[in-house]
């Protein structure tokens, strides 16, 4: 984090900052509407940071340092066709987050061709008063231009007058058609993902081993409790109740994540396992799972592990003197209670 000291930089008093933000934004939008990967650059530190998710790499990508920077615009910027940034005011603010280290933020929102995007850069001074550069800065997609969510006033406007249960029967069956996308793994992460996938019609599958959806929390031991504060853990569309525990205890996540994938009608094949997953001639997967004693093939475009850090699955290591113990040996994925 650079300092003022660092930076050989004061900060006058009466400083405009809204001022300050918009000469930077200004500057920022013509280099980059321009494809000037130079003029853009010249707005950072040497030391500076950017963190792209899905706006303009179509991945989640880190680049540190003014060199990798230019190289990501440089493969980029001609390719991405960027436009309409507009700077929200209210979340423009000097910000002093310790004595020697300050920094005006500014959020702003723009478009791609493809979707649109939302952005937050840290801007910090520099010295003799010359124009203010770039220290980090972060670029995020937030929806697909041609395939919106389908929330809010793009959700099913049409009355379903005795199908529901049928439909949902043949949603969750499968019988004759394949889902675009297979999970392995019900827990918050794969309900996460189904759920986005879900608005975006695009039709997902999730496998997992346990008998109820929340067991992977359900059947750990009795004293856990998140150590995530709740407003890190919301899932999408259905926030956690404002009335919610700071801290939550593991069975009450796993009773939340059982309700949040009936409410959101995600298509679970629970007490089922995957068996194999190959990748074919076709470029699809052969995917088997089974389920009540019987195997069924599919074929999804993409497969996610969702299955979380070791799944849950404990390795016993071999230690001299074992098979002499008097005492219990007991993997921590085994502990219920002391």
């Amino acid at each position: 984090i650079p300092t003022l000291e660092s930076l050989q930089a004061i900060i006058a008093e009466d400083i405009d900052v809204q001022k300050v933000a918009c000469e930077w934004m200004d500057s920022f939008t013509t280099f980059f509407q321009r494809g000037d990967v130079e003029g853009v650059t010249s707005l950072f530190i040497a030391m500076s940071h950017w963190r792209d998710m899905l706006a303009l790499t179509w991945d989640f990508r880190s680049f540190h340092g003014i060199d990798a920077i230019q190289t990501f615009l440089s493969d980029r910027l001609s390719s991405v066709q960027v436009s309409g940034f507009r700077v929200k005011p209210e979340y423009t603010a000097l910000q002093r987050p310790y004595d020697g280290i300050a920094w005006i933020k500014i959020h702003f929102d723009f478009e791609t061709d493809i979707g649109l995007a939302s952005g937050i850069v840290r801007i910090v001074p520099q010295p003799q008063n010359a124009p203010w550069k770039a220290h980090c800065m972060f670029t995020n997609l937030e929806d697909l231009k041609d395939f919106p969510e389908q929330i809010g006033s793009l959700r099913n406007h049409a009355p379903n007058h005795g199908l529901w249960t049928s439909q949902r029967e043949a949603s969750l069956a499968f019988e004759n058609e394949e889902p675009t996308v297979l999970i392995i793994g019900a827990g918050h992460s794969g309900l996460d993902l189904a759920a986005r996938l879900k608005t975006l019609g695009v039709r997902t599958i999730l496998i997992d081993r346990n008998p109820r959806i929340g067991d992977n929390w359900r059947n750990r031991y009795e004293a856990l409790c998140l150590h995530d504060p709740v407003w890190y853990d919301h899932m999408p569309y259905i926030p956690f109740p404002s009335t919610w525990p700071v801290y939550t205890p593991a069975r009450k996540i796993a009773n939340w994540l059982d309700h949040y994938a009936e409410a959101m009608e995600l298509d679970v094949w629970t007490s089922s396992t995957v068996k194999s997953a190959r990748k074919n001639a076709e470029g699809t997967w052969d995917v088997i799972v089974e389920r009540d004693g019987k195997e069924r093939i599919f074929h999804p475009k993409h497969l996610v592990f969702a299955t979380g850090i070791g799944a849950n699955e404990g390795k016993t290591p071999s230690m001299p003197g074992m098979e002499n113990f008097k005492g219990q040996i007991l993997h921590s994925t085994k502990h219920k209670h002391a």
